[in-house]
């Protein structure tokens, strides 16, 4: 019983409006954060840079989803029932629980960010967003504190992995013609994609991951070739492009949900489609309707 220790402290401090506190601040690295943040990056401030964070948030994600697969460790919850969180923290995470998933991708996101802006407020604000994040796991009876550090660490370790890529590719005297970029986007998810297949929860724990990693690379790709979009409008238009981007991509996400089969090869259509319309449909109608100059 020692080992609820932690988790027995975090419940006897608990009240209902700490618990919704931290749900809120949990949420910070939720699936659903990253799809309101990425597109409104990559519309509204910088293509690049919403590109590499959705790019960077979905491998580092994808490798959580494996390791968790090998591991198999059970969330804390299910290990100490007695500790009788809220249904609305403990639904916060489901399967498995080593590493946290909420932990790494958070620790991605606000790393590479502060790598990307360089200033000290920002950093420091992203060390408290990682720091916060990781302990309202602990809180929420969902992840063990080791679950959290070495999720944490594996984001760094994927961030330091990536920028080291990104060097390398733009120390290329060659550019990477459109065709290779939209092919290397089908191909490479798709073999990743058939390998999870070995296992029924792997795939459909993945695919969602592999589609947007597919749709990501596939709509940056044809955005940078054809359409060149920029980013840069007043407040109002900036404004109408979040709402007006969002609510398809909410559509999409949500409606074809309702029309397609079940099924790990659907998931990854599903995704692919919203990525698609992130990076390729909506700068494309952006630049349509606002008749943005490239």
């Amino acid at each position: 019983m020692t080992g609820s220790l932690v988790f027995e402290f975090f419940r006897s401090i608990a009240t209902p409006g700490l618990d919704k506190i931290v749900k809120i601040v949990t949420d910070l690295g939720s699936v659903s954060f990253y799809m309101i943040a990425i597109p409104i990056i990559y519309w509204c401030v910088n293509k690049r840079l919403g590109f590499s964070l959705g790019m960077i948030t979905s491998i580092s994600s994808y490798t959580n989803v494996g390791l968790k697969f090998i591991f198999k460790v059970p969330r804390p919850y299910v290990a100490y029932p007695h500790l009788d969180a809220p249904s609305f923290l403990v639904d916060t995470g489901t399967g498995w629980s080593f590493p946290s998933g909420h932990a790494q991708g958070t620790s991605t996101f606000w790393a590479y960010s502060a790598w990307q802006v360089k200033r000290g407020w920002f950093t420091a604000l992203s060390v408290i967003i990682v720091a916060a994040v990781g302990l309202t796991r602990v809180y929420a009876t969902v992840h063990y504190p080791a679950d959290v550090l070495v999720g944490t660490a594996l984001g760094l370790i994927i961030v330091q992995l990536y920028m080291y890529l990104e060097r390398s590719l733009a120390r290329r005297k060659n550019k990477v013609s459109v065709s290779t970029a939209v092919a290397a986007s089908i191909v490479i998810p798709g073999v990743v994609y058939a390998l999870s297949s070995i296992s029924f929860e792997l795939a459909r724990e993945s695919a969602s991951l592999l589609g947007f990693i597919m749709g990501l690379g596939i709509g940056h790709a044809l955005e940078k070739e054809y359409v060149k979009y920029d980013v840069r409008a007043c407040l109002l238009v900036q404004v109408v492009k979040v709402v007006w981007g969002l609510a398809v991509l909410a559509g999409i996400r949500y409606g074809l949900k309702a029309i397609l089969p079940e099924g790990s090869f659907w998931q990854v259509l599903r995704y692919s489609m919203m990525a698609l319309w992130g990076t390729y449909g909506a700068p494309l109608m952006f630049k349509a309707v606002f008749n943005r100059k490239s």
